[in-house]
């Protein structure tokens, strides 16, 4: 059995499989105009072809995501130059066709807000909020991803369907995770990361088109911090 951990900043213990992404997280911006839209699209289309990926593949499902990306309203980035940022991230997503995963702090209202009207699947990374916050989100179409500090009742009610896990920048194995939140639900561990595993098909991604990476190998996700959304 593989370990979905659709989001973390360490190397992968053995046994877990993750997905490739790629962003420019709001904390890393220039508050300049160097974050264009055209600029942070090629930015990322680079970095894309660099790892050796294909951005080409529109409509036909990719073994990466773009992200980790969003809005923070804690950060010194100015908040016109991120709305900007992520604005020409999520044009990319539904482009390329691929989710994307996302990072938000205290800006729930103009997520909601950009989402209108896109195609591509979001996941709501590193959730820590309460029940109503997350139907909420759900009622907008989101997967939901949880951590290991999270709110266990948002966990446990969360639909099977719609739910990931992440360690994020803990360096924690994350079958952990996984046998907390089976308890929580009522599941088993097994079952739990058989029903991760599955999702990824609903976000344009198969089990086939991720990589097993074990012991110190490295992968490429990068950035996500918890949202801190009361």
């Amino acid at each position: 059995m593989h370990y979905l951990n659709i989001h973390t900043h360490h190397p992968l213990h053995a046994g877990e499989t993750t997905i490739n992404a790629f962003g420019v997280h709001p904390w890393h911006l220039n508050d300049d105009a160097t974050n264009g839209a055209a600029q942070v699209k090629e930015h990322i289309r680079a970095a894309i072809r660099a790892a050796g990926m294909n951005v080409l593949r529109d409509g036909q499902g990719h073994p990466f995501a773009i992200g980790e990306c969003g809005l923070d309203r804690l950060t010194a980035i100015p908040y016109d130059v991120q709305l900007a940022a992520f604005q020409a991230q999520i044009e990319l997503s539904e482009e390329l066709g691929c989710p994307l995963i996302l990072h938000c702090v205290r800006a729930v209202d103009d997520v909601l807000r950009m989402k209108h009207g896109t195609r591509q699947a979001w996941i709501f990374h590193g959730f820590r909020g309460k029940p109503q916050q997350m139907l909420q989100l759900l009622d907008h179409g989101f997967y939901i991803s949880f951590g290991l500090r999270h709110n266990a009742e948002s966990l446990s009610l969360c639909p099977a369907e719609r739910l990931f896990l992440e360690t994020d920048d803990t360096p924690l194995p994350i079958s952990s995770l996984y046998a907390t939140a089976a308890a929580q639900r009522g599941t088993t561990p097994e079952a739990l990361a058989a029903q991760c595993l599955q999702n990824l098909s609903s976000i344009g991604l198969t089990q086939t088109d991720l990589p097993v990476r074990q012991g110190s190998s490295s992968q490429r996700t990068r950035g996500c911090e918890d949202d801190r959304t009361p």
